[in-house]
Formats: C-alpha cells, structure tokens, sequence
C-alpha cells in the first residue's frame, strides 16, 4: 500500500491495482519478451528501477500499464501510449492529489466549474484534448507521458513515444512485407503467451483487423476462443464475420440489439456508474458493445476470468487517416488537418473555429518540440495516436473492464507500431501495403478472403467526399433517413432514449447528422452537470 495518502487509487474493474510502500502498478508488460503482470510486474519494478535509469525501464516496457512511484515530496507518473488507465490531478492549498478516479478528485476540491473550451472541443470530438479535463484545475495523464512532481512543481513533462518520423524505410515492398510478417508473428505470439489458455472473446466484425487475430488463432491452433458480432440483424457486418468464424472452427454469437435488450438501460445504476467509468470527464462513454459485453457475461456467461482481445486499431497502422488527410501535408497545415478532420463532429462558429485552431497549433508544439523536422503527415498521425486513438477508440474497451474482462491489444505492440510508423507513406495509401499482407499471406491461405469485401476503394473514398459537400444542403428529416439507414449497430433507438431525457429536461441538442455519437456527447455533458433528472 502506497504511503502517500493524497493518492486514491479505486479501480480494480478487469485489472487490479498492485503496490507497495512507493510504487502502485496496473495492468501489463513485457520486458525482452519476457511478460510480468500483478505481483510480478509490481516485483520488476521493485527490483530495476534506481533513481537513475527510470526513464530508461519505463521506455523498455512493452505494454497495457500506469505506474506511480511516490518518495517522500517526489511523485512520478507514466503509462503506455493507449492509456486505456488514465490518472488524473489537481493541486489544492499546495497539496498535489492524484487518483484514477475523478469524481472523487472533484469532492475533494469541490469544485463544478467546467470548462468552456473543453466542452466545445468534446463535442467537436468527442474527448477533451491534451492534459485538460472538462473539469477547471483536474489535469489527465496523457498517452506515453511521463510526468515528475517535486511538491506540486512539475519537473518532467514528455512523452516517451512517438509515431511521427523524420525518414521513411527505403526498403523494398517485398522486403518490407516480409518484415511485417516476421514483425506480426513475433508480436502477435508474444500476446498468445501471456493468455495461458484462457478463454479469448474476439469482437469479429467484418473487416480486417479482428479477422487476422481469428486467422492467427487458428494458425497457431488456439482452440479457446468464443467469436461474437452485434447490432441489427440487417448488419452487413454480420455475414463475412459469421463465415470467417466458420471457416476456422470457432464458436460464434450473434447478440442482436434487439428492443428488450436495449429498454430503459438510462434508467439503472449499472449504466449511469458506467458512464462515469468509462467517460472520466474526458471521453464520450462508448456505447457500441456495451450492450454485447453485458449480454456475454448475464446471459451467455463465459468464464469470468475471459480476456477480450479486439482489434484495436490496425487499420490506423495501415495508413487509414490517408484517407482523409493528405499525403502532401505541409507543416503550416497540421493544425488546420487536425481541426477539420477530427474536430468535426459539431458545428462551430467562426471564432470558436479561431480559438480550436490556435488551441491545435499549441498543443501540436506540446506534443513534440521538434514536429517542424518530421513529415507532416506522420506529425498528424501521431496527435490521433495520442488523443483519438487513445481516447476514443481505446478508452472504448472501458466495457470490457467494467464487466471484469482483461484486455490485450496485439495490435498496439511496441515492435509493430515502430514498423508501420517507418512504412512509406505511398504503401499507406489506400492501405495498400496492409491489406495486401492480409490478405495474400493469412486471408487466402485460410479460405476467409471473401468477394464481397467492406475495405473502400478509390472510388468510394471520391463518392464520400461528394456526399459530405452535398448532405449539408439537405434538410434534417433526409440527412436522419441516411443516417438510420446506415445504422448498422442500432445506435437510433438506443440514443432516441438519450434524445428524449435532454428534451424532457428543457435542453437542447446540436444536430449535424454526421453520426450518432454527437447525441452521446452532449448527453454526456448534460450528465456531468448533472443537468438530468429521470
């Protein structure tokens, strides 16, 4: 137990937290191959580190993890770059407080003051950007930072990972594919060891990512896996994973979002502690398996100690932000990328816009000192890296921790994220290089490389481009019709019951059609204001 008492540490949902007198440890590792989680990761730590090579261990590790360590007026904080266990602080009477719970951070300062950019961004992309929370004065930990307090000065503030490059590999496309087999063998292998024969839950849709883990499984003759899908019965998901599942001999389920599964869930203190957990006054709290993951555990009870392993986010590996960003990015435009590309899920006004922007230039600085060297594209990706990518796609798996599953996340291993960050950029495009890997050397190979595929081609990609100039002119009955229609997780009557509370309360709600997730936001606003009433 850590000596600090101004550290609250109270979420041991998937992952517990493991400590002695100056170190707290949560979640995973992997150090030379060898993989250290619970007491053994607590051990390692107690063991290695010394003042002196801290920061030399902490870039070795090769995980899902947040450490602190607290020494007297000393206080240091660091997790890995998915930030799937965020720490949040605030300084109050000079006393610094840390806890990974941020409600109770806001009793203890007792404060209610929001903040207004912080809610516009929020809205705009649903999640609050850099260290800022929505909360005035609380402070999060962001991806792969590294944080030194002495008291309540910060004395380090880096990142210890970064996707952006100065000079892409010059290696061959043959060359290049044959490392990246090499690479996902070799990492994928490493996450197999760390299962020990427990049962795998793979979230199988029917793209790519989740349908080369099933191949790789099945390559490596991995027999305890439980496949499942979710949403409408019309699901055009539903039939690729349904008979990729097949092909390989795995169990599969089907959980349709039926009515009676999806009634009233804003009525139970299951959901509305879930919004918490998962939201942290930073995140939309993602609704999209959270129905599915309940209905594994309730009713279709797979083993407890389960370990969902989702496919998060190999198409960002392949290059997918190509298309929408370009290849052709120049420095000066970053922020006006990030702003028009990922802060667009909300109208705002010309000088909100104004204000993003600045907000976007500054916090590209923050991220790296040297983003001016790189190429410009890859300083794009690396911001989503950091802050979509980790608070968005993979604070998702929120759910899986809320109803007591581990996670891991092969994709998001140190040796393939380092690999694809130095691919050329040309092979990014259209995720050229990625989907022909796939497909050619695990797809084919086990008979799961189907006609009618869902990965865009050119021509989509200039389709949607017309349709986003084009859905603008036309009015909200047709722009709701488009966007039910193409509702293949039954997200309509699941935020209509969103859209009915904020309006029995007298508030109102900012529609683009762009997607649903704009009805969770500003729902989830409205809630931590506690501006609801049942």
């Amino acid at each position: 137990m850590l000596t600090n008492k101004n550290i609250y540490l109270k979420f041991n949902l998937g992952f517990k937290w493991y400590s002695s007198k100056s170190i707290a440890v949560k979640g995973y590792f992997y150090v030379d191959d060898v993989f250290y989680e619970k007491e053994e990761a607590l051990n390692y730590l107690d063991k290695n580190l010394t003042h002196n090579n801290r920061k030399d261990i902490f870039e070795r590790l090769n995980g899902v993890f947040t450490i602190l360590i607290s020494e007297g007026d000393h206080l240091e904080m660091v997790c890995d770059v998915t930030r799937l266990f965020p720490l949040f602080y605030t300084i109050k009477n000079d006393i610094l407080f840390v806890s990974d719970d941020i409600q109770l951070l806001k009793s203890k300062i007792k404060t209610n003051q929001f903040d207004k950019l912080s809610k516009l961004e929020f809205k705009a992309s649903n999640h609050t950007h850099c260290n800022k929370t929505l909360l005035k004065n609380i402070f999060q930990l962001e991806a792969s930072k590294y944080l030194i307090f002495n008291k309540i000065n910060i004395l380090n503030n880096q990142f210890l990972f970064h996707y952006s490059i100065k000079k892409e590999s010059s290696n061959s496309f043959k060359k290049l594919k044959s490392e990246a087999i090499q690479t996902i063998e070799s990492t994928f292998l490493r996450f197999l060891k760390s299962i020990n024969n427990k049962t795998i839950l793979l979230p199988l849709s029917g793209g790519f990512d989740s349908r080369l883990l099933a191949v790789f499984l099945k390559k490596h003759n991995y027999k305890n896996v439980i496949c499942f899908t979710y949403g409408r019965k019309q699901n055009f998901e539903v039939e690729n994973s349904k008979k990729t599942a097949k092909q390989l001999g795995y169990k599969w389920f089907f959980i349709e979002y039926s009515t009676e599964l999806i009634a009233n869930f804003l009525e139970t203190n299951e959901f509305l502690e879930y919004a918490h957990f998962a939201g942290k006054y930073s995140s939309m709290p993602y609704l999209q398996e959270y129905f599915a993951v309940k209905y594994l555990k309730e009713e279709l009870n797979v083993p407890n100690d389960s370990i969902v392993v989702p496919g998060f986010a190999g198409d960002f590996l392949g290059g997918s932000e190509y298309n929408k960003v370009s290849t052709n990015l120049k420095t000066e435009k970053i922020a006006d990328a990030i702003l028009n590309i990922k802060l667009n899920n909300f109208k705002v006004s010309n000088s909100e816009k104004s204000k993003l922007k600045e907000v976007m230039e500054n916090n590209v600085l923050k991220i790296d000192k040297r983003y001016e060297t790189k190429i410009p594209s890859t300083v794009f990706e690396d911001y989503v890296l950091k802050e979509r990518i980790a608070k968005y796609i993979f604070n998702s798996a929120s759910y899986y921790l809320y109803f007591g599953f581990e996670v891991r996340f092969p994709y998001w291993d140190l040796e393939l994220l380092n690999f694809f960050k130095e691919l050329p950029i040309q092979y990014k495009k259209m995720k050229k290089f990625y989907d022909d890997v796939l497909t050619s050397e695990y797809f084919e190979k086990h008979k799961v490389n189907f006609e009618n595929e869902i990965q865009p081609k050119s021509s989509d990609l200039v389709k949607q481009r017309i349709k986003d100039k084009i859905k603008p002119l036309l009015t909200d009955s047709l722009k709701a019709k488009i966007l039910k229609k193409h509702d293949w997780n039954n997200y309509e009557p699941i935020t209509k019951q969103m859209l009915l509370q904020i309006k029995q309360n007298g508030l109102n709600v900012n529609r683009s059609y762009k997607d649903y997730n704009e009805i969770i936001s500003q729902w989830y606003i409205y809630f931590c204001e506690n501006k609801l009433q049942n």
